[in-house]
């Protein structure tokens, strides 16, 4: 007496009637959506990978700017005291510094 009746079990196709098949399908199911490494957390790793190579990129051209700046900054006095009325916006004891600052719209 069988529990399945041999009827309804040919109606069902081959491959799925295959326990290896069915162990095999099972288990990627396992690994896609219950494991911890799941596709979706892969994707965001991926993702998240490729945004830090960006900034990894930028910061490297920010610290090759930034030592070319200091090396032209500290070449000579008059190379600082341009950088400081510039950046910093100092004078002189004998000079007036007017500032000009746009309205907003």
């Amino acid at each position: 007496m069988s529990i399945i009746d041999p009827k309804l079990k040919e109606k069902i196709p081959a491959p799925l009637r295959n326990k290896f098949i069915l162990l095999f399908l099972g288990y990627f199911v396992y690994l896609l959506f219950f494991n911890q490494n799941t596709l979706w957390s892969q994707v965001k790793l991926a993702m998240q990978v490729h945004d830090l190579n960006k900034e990894e990129k930028y910061y490297t051209k920010e610290i090759v700017k930034v030592k070319q700046e200091q090396k032209e900054l500290f070449s000579g006095v008059d190379q600082m005291e341009k950088y400081a009325r510039e950046n910093y916006w100092m004078k002189r004891d004998s000079e007036d510094l007017y500032i000009f600052v746009e309205a907003e719209k």
